[in-house]
């Protein structure tokens, strides 16, 4: 029997990416797209997609509902792969149900033991303690919307979430000062009323990288290193425009620190790690217990990561398959790109300019063409739309 591999998250070039590259380990995709979305998802025209799923908004509920009544098959489990944070969770805090029918991402077997590692603090102190730099910190609780700051606070400082949560993006800011930083609690307890914040002495960002990697009970491979050329701005923010994807030449000491990282952890899945370079130092940044959408980059290059991770957790070997990146290459997301381009945040030529700039695709595949033309179509689409939008705002 064909294995079965279910993709699930919001946004169609984070599961494009896992859909080819799982299918590549000969599996028969699934989707469960999470999201609000008015029709059928670019990636959902591949033709490597047998059957798609629907679960509106961030419905935890829903999703259980579609995996246990619609997914579960009791003559094989499918494997399950989370492209995002929220479908990350779900499966974690329903680990010990869904582990009757499903393959899942896990640490040690433990019911919300991932959702548990989501904690930045935890990982920030875990990254120490392996020898990685990290920027100094401390937390601030939001309760029912009132707060009180903590001494020893440095200025500027950058607060983030402390932990995954649906308003991330709204919760990074840097704060020269005491003032700014409490408008920023204040507006964050207003809106959200109960959440942590993290305070961190704010680093100057000379270049941001990631890597991207699997993890086993027997070992962490983490094939390359991205280095992030341009940011996306807007809703998208913190998401790479362009990036460049290059061996781990020069970077061996940290990659070797974050082996061990992912080691003491005990993750079993698809992984990426967020980390940057201050001054002549480099600093750990995040943990993403699933893999972020630049992480593509490293399948176009001849390292199938979702294919291994697929092999090693139904008990199949993984000798063999390529595990190290050995070229340079340019990649930009299409997506974020059009999504940045129609937002105003970049022109219709420097859309163009990253995406002719750049060697890899994330859409574009000679052996799965029909997302390319969808994606053509929305594109053309959002033209319109847009052309639309401007002559309104100058009338």
């Amino acid at each position: 029997m064909t294995q079965k591999v279910i993709i699930i998250g919001i946004g169609f070039s984070s599961r494009l990416g896992l859909i080819r590259a799982a299918a590549q380990s000969g599996a028969e995709i699934d989707v469960i797209v999470v999201g609000h979305e008015k029709s059928t998802p670019i990636d959902c025209y591949s033709k490597y997609v047998k059957n798609v799923y629907y679960c509106k908004g961030n419905n935890k509920t829903r999703l259980m509902q579609i995996l246990t009544d619609q997914c579960a098959n009791p003559e094989q489990k499918a494997v399950l792969i989370p492209a995002n944070d929220f479908a990350a969770s779900v499966l974690d805090k329903n680990l010990t149900v869904l582990e009757k029918h499903f393959f899942v991402p896990n640490i040690r077997h433990q019911q919300g033991a991932i959702t548990d590692w989501m904690n930045k603090e935890k990982q920030k102190a875990l990254a120490e303690a392996c020898g990685l730099n990290v920027a100094k910190s401390t937390h601030v609780d939001i309760i029912n919307g009132a707060y009180q700051l903590p001494n020893g606070i440095h200025y500027p400082c950058f607060t983030k979430t402390r932990a995954y949560t649906t308003g991330y993006k709204q919760t990074l800011h840097k704060c020269d000062n005491e003032q700014e930083l409490r408008h920023v609690l204040t507006s964050l307890g207003n809106k959200y009323h109960d959440m942590t914040i993290m305070v961190e002495d704010f680093k100057e960002i000379d270049t941001e990288y990631a890597v991207v990697g699997v993890a086993d009970d027997h070992e962490v491979i983490i094939p390359g290193v991205i280095e992030i050329l341009s940011m996306a701005k807007g809703s998208d923010r913190g998401v790479a425009l362009q990036g460049k994807i290059m061996p781990t030449t020069s970077f061996e000491t940290l990659i070797e620190k974050f082996k061990k990282l992912m080691q003491g952890i005990g993750f079993i899945g698809l992984f990426d790690i967020d980390f940057y370079k201050s001054g002549n130092d480099y600093y750990f940044g995040e943990i993403n217990l699933r893999i972020g959408g630049s992480g593509y980059a490293v399948m176009k290059m001849g390292v199938n990561l979702p294919a291994m991770f697929v092999k090693s957790i139904t008990g199949l070997s993984i000798d063999g398959m390529e595990k190290e990146i050995k070229s340079t290459a340019i990649f930009a997301n299409e997506r974020i790109c059009m999504d940045n381009w129609y937002d105003g945040f970049l022109t219709k030529r420097e859309f163009y300019q990253l995406i002719n700039s750049s060697d890899i695709s994330f859409v574009k595949d000679d052996d799965d063409p029909m997302p390319e033309k969808r994606f053509k179509k929305e594109f053309a689409k959002k033209r319109i739309k847009r052309f639309i939008k401007q002559c309104l705002l100058h009338k």
